[in-house]
């Protein structure tokens, strides 16, 4: 049976996106395992894409590109809040919807849909509606185990995250997509993925539900359906009971019958022997009646010991489950509790050193900057462009202008390599271990190779005036 695949439109929540779909580390510190369960092992197995045309932006200076476009394209701001408008003859009051210019859809996919699938996904939204794909992330590390010490029960949720820009960048407008649209999406999104299109809920009347809602009412359908299971093997037993009872009945009254025909036993017994009366057929009744009955017994006992064992197994699993979020829930209650007396304990001393520890940093930080202070314009700003660079995660080169910075510092002089080492050993106690490396190299970019960053340059502003493309990471 194909597998059925779905797409949930939303805005775009730009001030977590990127942290999720990249898998950040402070993001992984932080989740919430009991919300959404993320297995480490699996994160290299993802894939993002990231069109060209964000240039090395992020989504928060997109988002802020767009507003300036719609600025410069209809002269007003992007009305990105909901807002009321009353007809004067009628007084109704209709509320109009803000503008979403960045819109994030998570499409349902399988354990081998191929980023080429998405971008063809892409492709044709774009071809058909105008949206424009500017990121794609397929994600193969979300799911659940049912029991969390057991790798064997995991039941991944394999999906993708599309990022589109939904404005028209002639007009300043959005595009509009009614329910027809949407559902020719979904139809574009089963051919591309090669997968089962998902039942309408114009059909179904259901409503999509986020990915907590969903996971509640799943646990709720598999309780109600273990009661009714319940139910009916209580109501299978006592049918068999009463059927029990029924022939026990039975087979008195025959037995009954049978003495008052035959006018006592020892006469019965001699009938018998003999074959002749009506006694030896009522007793042949009653044999088969009785090897009936003594099977009864047995098959009662296996339905109920088959049914008995399933619950069992569903019991035990979430006995498990319990067991062991309540042993992590006391080494946590624990490790809290300790360090709660330790803190008590050692407060006074702890603050002690601490405010003699900011006294000297602050110190140290000052007299710094006020060396800082006394460089030249053309060194500080350069130092500036090195510090903001290194401090952005998502900033992959420089850009043009930090570049030029960069540039004119190294020039002052002869020396350009004995430049940048004074450059990089300035900028070294502001940044952390990895955001001096990450400087260092690209300080070094500048000084082999500058023209590069002219290309670059050169690139960008050919592709603003070109028809609107992307790349592969």
């Amino acid at each position: 049976m194909a597998q059925m695949t779905s797409v949930h439109i939303k805005p775009c929540n730009i001030g977590q996106s990127e942290a999720h779909n990249q898998r950040t580390k402070a993001y992984l510190d932080h989740i919430n395992a009991e919300k959404l369960y993320i297995r480490k092992d699996l994160i290299p197995k993802n894939q993002s894409w990231i069109s060209e045309l964000q240039g090395g932006m992020t989504l928060r200076q997109y988002y802020d590109a767009i507003g300036r476009m719609v600025k410069g394209k209809t002269g007003r701001a992007m009305q990105t809040k909901e807002r009321e408008r009353i007809n004067k003859k009628t007084g109704k009051v209709t509320k109009i919807a803000g503008c979403t210019p960045l819109r994030e859809g998570v499409v349902v996919c399988k354990a081998d849909t191929t980023m080429e699938q998405l971008l063809h996904f892409a492709d044709l939204c774009r071809q058909r509606f105008g949206i424009t794909t500017i990121q794609i992330h397929l994600h193969r590390d979300e799911g659940h185990c049912l029991d969390p010490n057991d790798n064997f029960t995991w039941k991944p949720n394999y999906h993708a995250h599309v990022i589109w820009d939904w404005m028209n960048h002639e007009t300043g407008k959005s595009y509009k997509l009614d329910n027809e649209d949407i559902s020719l999406m979904q139809d574009m999104a089963a051919e591309a993925l090669e997968m089962e299109r998902g039942v309408s809920r114009s059909e179904t009347g259901k409503r999509h539900l986020e990915r907590n809602d969903y996971i509640v009412a799943k646990q709720k359908r598999e309780l109600d359906e273990s009661k009714k299971q319940a139910e009916k093997l209580a109501k299978e037993n006592e049918q068999k009971v009463l059927a029990c009872e029924k022939l026990n009945k039975e087979i008195h009254d025959k037995q009954m019958k049978a003495n008052q025909e035959n006018g006592s036993a020892i006469l019965s017994g001699l009938a018998n022997l003999a074959g002749k009366g009506k006694y030896a057929q009522l007793e042949a009744e009653n044999m088969a009646m009785r090897q009936q009955m003594a099977l009864l017994p047995e098959k009662i006992a296996q339905g109920v010991a088959e049914r008995t064992a399933e619950l069992e197994k569903v019991c035990e699993r979430e006995r498990r489950i319990a067991e062991v979020r309540l042993v992590e829930n006391n080494k946590l209650t624990q490790s809290y509790n300790s360090l709660l007396k330790k803190s008590q304990n050692d407060k006074k001393s702890y603050e002690a050193a601490l405010s003699q520890k900011n006294c000297i940093m602050a110190n140290l930080i000052s007299a710094f900057q006020k060396a800082i202070e006394l460089l030249d314009v053309v060194c500080r700003k350069a130092l500036k462009a090195v510090i903001d660079f290194a401090k952005k995660p998502i900033a992959r080169r420089f850009t043009y202008e930090q570049a030029c910075a960069v540039n004119d510092f190294l020039d002052v002089g002869s020396d350009r390599r004995g430049a940048a080492d004074t450059l990089i050993t300035l900028s070294r106690p502001f940044l952390t271990e990895n955001e001096y490396t990450k400087g260092r190299q690209e300080v070094q970019n500048v000084e082999n190779d500058f023209s590069t960053y002219k290309r670059m340059l050169q690139s960008q502003e050919e592709k603003i005036a070109s028809p609107r493309h992307g790349r592969r990471l």
